[in-house]
């Protein structure tokens, strides 16, 4: 049994780094990542401020 890792398994399934379709997936993890950091921040912010 073949143990495959992380990125081998996108490159087979979105193509190799910096094609199209690779280049949106990455966006789109990126832009969520930068989302939950937000929220996080926010989160934080509240519960400093006792706010519920």
């Amino acid at each position: 049994m073949k143990l495959y890792s992380f990125d081998e398994l996108l490159d087979e399934d979105l193509g190799k780094v910096g094609t199209p379709e690779r280049d949106t997936f990455e966006a789109a993890v990126e832009a969520e990542i930068h989302a939950y950091h937000i929220g996080n921040a926010i989160k934080q912010a509240r519960k400093e401020k006792n706010l519920t």
